[in-house]
């Protein structure tokens, strides 16, 4: 399934899977459905698995507005274009702050939510944003800072270099907007709106979205908060097992 047509757009989308509930999965800003790789085939033993490339990011090509109630109505049309029952959607990051606005603006899409390495309001560190906006000095400032931040003290270097290697070839343009449409995202007054179940899962030594913010998420969803030990804002990368088996474990109870 490389290319799905939908009313947003071409899109393109990994597929794995052919039993179980829907599941899509959405990348953070400046992503792809590349971050979701090592999580796709154990997924796709319990669910069938839509990871996809949001517009300008991966193989999906741009569109004009970039922000997170337009990324939700894009996720709404590939939902349609699929023609999907009500599906579990799994975000990081940004793509957390999009399930959540789809779970608030149309529930009916949405049967769960697993939400990693986000929260009810993304606010970005104003010299990340600054630095993005700059000069071509700036703007390499700004990455290397960025991927200082993805990863836990703890991870294999090999992850940091690899994440420079992919935002290197990322147009700057597109992750500052993204970073801009999450520094404007505020639905801390919206969650008490969402009645799917959840599941809400942050690193210990997560620098971008910390422990504070994954637990206040938490709480005003009135679900557990899982906290995975020595890991950064890239659990998926750093920590593939341990967050598949609570994505797993999660998406088991919707069989």
């Amino acid at each position: 399934m490389p290319s799905i047509t939908t009313t947003a757009g071409d899109l393109f989308v990994m597929r794995r899977g052919t039993a179980g509930p829907s599941l899509i999965c959405i990348h953070g800003a400046g992503g792809s459905a590349r971050h979701w790789g090592l999580l796709l085939e154990p997924l796709a033993a319990v669910a069938q698995v839509y990871a996809v490339d949001l517009p300008g990011h991966g193989r999906s090509p741009r569109i004009n507005e970039v922000s997170i109630t337009t990324y939700t109505q894009v996720i709404a049309a590939l939902h349609t274009a699929l023609a999907l029952p009500p599906a579990i959607v799994v975000g990081h990051s940004m793509g957390g702050a999009i399930a959540l606005q789809l779970a608030i603006e149309q529930p009916q899409l949405v049967a769960g939510l697993g939400l990693v390495s986000s929260a009810a309001r993304l606010r970005v560190a104003p010299a990340l944003l600054a630095g993005l906006a700059g000069d071509a000095q700036s703007r390499h400032e700004a990455m290397t800072m960025l991927v200082t931040w993805l990863f836990s003290p703890y991870a294999d270097p090999a992850l940091r270099a690899e994440a420079a290697d992919e935002y290197a070839t990322l147009a700057p343009t597109v992750l500052l907007a993204d970073l801009q449409a999450c520094d404007g995202f505020d639905v801390r007054s919206r969650l008490a709106a969402i009645r799917c179940p959840a599941l809400v899962v942050t690193g210990s030594e997560d620098r971008l979205t910390p422990p504070k913010l994954g637990a206040e998420l938490a709480t005003g969803l009135g679900v557990a908060h899982q906290i995975l030990d020595g890991v950064g804002h890239m659990p998926m990368r750093e920590a593939p097992e341990r967050l598949g088996q609570l994505l797993s474990t999660f998406v088991a109870t919707f069989a």
